[in-house]
């Protein structure tokens, strides 16, 4: 298994993500032979070493025939040559679904049904290879994790079928929303954050921001077209994680009440959790002049961190809160359904060292059973338990589906 960071001084494109993993090592005879099995127009992976002011870095493009561009240009037809290839599922599956993404962002921007997008400035041939290239890239790689840094978009305006549009592009901003990514913009004049850089590093960044720990054993630079003040460059940096735990960095925020309403502090935390909370936690205190007190600690990812502050000056009593950020130690975890005599339970596994540690049914799930079928909880419980210990992969699964509430 593989981790991977990328940095994007100067924002990305899948052609710089595909350019800097060739730079970092990924077989290109391997890369092509996989995309060869979608039934396209000819084409050709363009491949070269340039340099970008003091680094050297690889280029690539994919040079296809002038008779290509224009096919495949709605989401339908990109959707139907990838599902008819001989691609591997799991690279095959999450390509369609990263179409799909792409087409309800393109439809959104526009005004229009998904079914309808049509992908001009992206050149739907190219689209197709940038967004299995990716897949297939990641999948070769073995690639588990990766964490972005911030990225710039660019700033100014761009040129498009449409008209003279902002920078980001619209269809970007859309990608965007509701991702752990972090954009800015400086004064370079240019779009540097194209939409298929977005929708790829939306797709497979599982951590953004501060860079994880990790043993590096290669890096790669990938380069884009235009020459700029500042390296106009990607990089991708491969490895190994420094522990099989995973690690995060959390806004924790606080605010002290002595003069609130008790009753109110369950919709408090009920509506903090619906603005993405991680966790929400009540102490006790005894504050100045001895007057009893509540602790409300949140914790929260740093792109919901505003929403839940809002919230607590909105709907608590007090006057302000504290904000200081936190390094999180995560165990590894999966979550899977078992079935058991009183229904499907979903249950939490856990892992250290890569194999399974323990197993935990989710309460809610076996309360709602225990009273469907009038039986003792504890009953549906033990039966969760015994089906997960058979059921939960033994080692620890590739990119699973670890839950962040800790």
């Amino acid at each position: 298994m593989t981790v991977a960071r990328v940095d994007c001084p100067s924002g990305a494109s899948g052609n710089m993500f595909l350019g800097a993993l060739l730079d970092a090592g990924l077989d290109q005879v391997a890369l092509e032979t996989e995309l060869r099995r979608l039934d396209l127009p000819p084409w050709r992976l363009a491949r070269q070493a340039v340099r970008k002011g003091p680094i050297a870095a690889t280029h690539m493009d994919f040079e296809i025939e002038a008779a290509g561009h224009g096919m495949l240009g709605d989401p339908a037809s990109m959707a139907a040559v990838i599902a008819a290839s001989g691609l591997r599922a799991p690279v095959k599956d999450r390509a369609q679904a990263m179409v799909r993404r792409l087409a309800v962002a393109e439809a959104a921007v526009h005004g229009v049904d998904p079914n309808d997008a049509h992908f001009h400035e992206l050149g739907a041939v190219d689209a197709v290879l940038d967004i299995v290239g990716a897949c297939v890239a990641v999948d070769l790689l073995d690639i588990t994790a990766m964490s972005a840094s911030a990225i710039n978009t660019g700033s100014g305006t761009v040129d498009t079928s449409h008209g003279v549009l902002p920078v980001p592009a619209p269809a970007t901003v859309q990608l965007l929303q509701g991702s752990a990514l972090e954009v800015y913009a400086n004064d370079v004049d240019a779009e540097l954050l194209t939409p298929t850089g977005a929708l790829v590093l939306t797709e497979f960044t599982t951590h953004a921001g501060q860079a994880p720990a990790m043993r590096v054993t290669a890096t790669g630079y990938g380069a884009g077209t235009a020459d700029l003040a500042i390296p106009n460059v990607l990089r991708v940096s491969l490895g190994e994680a420094a522990s099989t735990l995973g690690t995060d960095v959390v806004t924790v925020i606080e605010a002290n009440v002595d003069d609130m309403n008790p009753e109110h502090y369950p919709s408090v935390s009920e509506r903090l959790f619906e603005a993405g909370a991680l966790d929400v936690t009540l102490t006790p205190l005894v504050m100045k002049k001895g007057r009893p007190g509540t602790l409300i600690r949140v914790l929260a990812q740093p792109d919901t961190t505003d929403a839940a502050v809002d919230l607590l000056l909105r709907e608590t009593s007090t006057l302000g809160v504290r904000l200081h950020d936190a390094r999180r130690v995560k165990v590894p975890r999966h979550v899977l359904r078992v079935d058991t005599p009183y229904g499907p339970i979903a249950v939490k596994a856990s892992y250290l060292d890569g194999r399974l540690r323990d197993v935990a049914p989710e309460a809610d799930d076996c309360a709602r059973a225990a009273r469907e079928q009038d039986v003792r909880l504890q009953t549906v419980y033990d039966a969760a338990r015994a089906a997960a210990w058979e059921a939960a992969p033994p080692t620890q699964p590739a990119m699973g589906g670890p839950d962040d509430r800790s």
